[in-house]
């Protein structure tokens, strides 16, 4: 006999969180290899490689491994169905080497604010396991928490006054 929660469609995550910094910054640092490498991975672990063919159809990957490990690591892959550069980003999620039997999911992320703030809303849907869905959803907060540390210049930077 399956589960009840194999069958609730529609499990999801939605997350927002405001970053000091453009929503052209929190863009790039969401799409571009070398900005993600500052904050994608959890701590003790590290971005192997990143592929990233920004556009409608393109794909991603993303392998981490852990710090130390000769292991295969784990890596998260998908398609962009939508890039609508700065304000919208949608791709499809699923991953290599763990957890493994977890269907893809899908990934919305929405960006608004001015120069100096922006606003995102993130959305993960297509959950089948309320375990999992909490799993990611604890993974994004540490993940946004990291991207906002990598967005906030230190604060003797951030004090100084501008230069005219």
């Amino acid at each position: 006999m399956q589960s009840a929660a194999a069958h609730t469609p529609g499990l999801g995550i939605e997350l927002q969180r405001r970053f000091r910094a453009s929503p052209e910054r929190v863009f790039r640092a969401w799409t571009q290899p070398l900005a993600l490498r500052e904050w994608w991975c959890p701590a003790g672990w590290a971005a192997s490689e990143i592929e990233i063919d920004l556009r409608s159809g393109g794909r991603y990957r993303i392998a981490m491994v852990r710090a130390g490990d000769a292991g295969l690591g784990v890596s998260v892959s998908g398609q962009f169905l939508e890039v609508r550069r700065p304000e919208r980003l949608v791709y499809t999620w699923r991953w290599e080497g763990a957890f493994a039997g977890m269907p893809e999911t899908l990934v919305t992320l929405e960006l608004s604010g001015s120069e100096n703030e922006t606003l995102l809303t993130l959305r993960h849907d297509n959950f089948t396991d309320t375990g999992l869905r909490q799993q990611h959803r604890s993974g994004w907060i540490a993940a946004c928490d990291r991207l906002d540390r990598a967005m906030t210049p230190p604060a003797a930077l951030r004090d100084r006054p501008a230069a005219e």
